[in-house]
């Protein structure tokens, strides 16, 4: 069983997913923030925190080991809510447990595939992790997802989470990112769930999205891609205010 931990209460259910090198983590500055309001769930991605994965490197088999999680706490159905990584595994989740979904949220994520530079870059990603480590990795890495002024601190508290990540499952998890489809549009044909795209105005990781589509609302926050530790006020005000809103133009 993937790693995870609940707290807070109040309806919908958060169900918080992770990045590459990051962890549970990610969400502490946030988590109290969205736990007043809601009962929220934060779960570790495959391999991570002593989590040993067999099969393929694939983003579905990920999203059938965070609905394994979601069953062990009996929970149907809930808001879905992936950084980076995190968001392609939400993507992959509408391919078999769409029914677990009411709503979804990329945080500094997407559904388009890698174009043929970016899956260059995972392949240098994964040669770089068996020649050096993944602490070499994620210290020229991670920082390349802050801005150039970012807090030391912010940085350190990130590359602290990447400690928890195995050689093995950072390429089990840069193969899975570099083989994944175009997911594009699978989500735009689920017109019925409710989809927030929160994007930085600096992020080099992501090309943003900009569906015209009516269940798709678009955000974008000034942050680079690690919003979510950054400016983690900002992002759980977005993303409880989406919630609700949604809730009640739905009641």
């Amino acid at each position: 069983m993937l790693r995870s931990a609940r707290s807070g209460s109040g309806a919908p259910t958060l169900l918080l997913l992770p990045g590459l090198l990051c962890t549970q983590r990610l969400w502490d500055r946030a988590r109290p923030l969205l736990e007043a309001f809601h009962d929220v769930l934060t779960v570790d991605l495959p391999g991570v925190g002593g989590d040993h994965p067999d099969g393929a490197a694939d983003l579905t088999a990920y999203a059938d080991r965070v609905c394994e999680v979601l069953d062990a706490e009996g929970i149907e159905r809930c808001v879905w809510v992936g950084h980076s990584l995190g968001g392609y595994v939400l993507a992959a989740a509408l391919e078999r447990h769409a029914d677990r979904i009411s709503h979804a949220v990329l945080a500094y994520s997407t559904t388009e595939a890698d174009d043929a530079s970016a899956r260059a870059g995972r392949d240098k990603g994964i040669s770089a992790v068996r020649e050096r480590g993944v602490a070499a990795y994620a210290r020229r890495q991670m920082p390349r997802t802050f801005r150039e002024d970012a807090r030391e601190a912010d940085v350190e508290a990130a590359l602290r989470q990447a400690r928890d990540w195995p050689e093995d499952a950072v390429v089990r998890a840069l193969e899975a990112m570099r083989d994944r489809p175009d997911r594009t549009p699978l989500l735009l044909e689920h017109s019925e769930l409710p989809v927030l795209l929160v994007q930085g105005d600096d992020d080099p990781a992501i090309d943003a999205l900009d569906p015209q589509e009516r269940h798709v609302t678009r955000i974008v926050t000034d942050t680079a891609h690690m919003g979510v530790l950054t400016d983690p006020h900002t992002f759980a005000g977005i993303v409880h205010g989406w919630v609700a809103d949604e809730l009640e133009r739905s009641a």
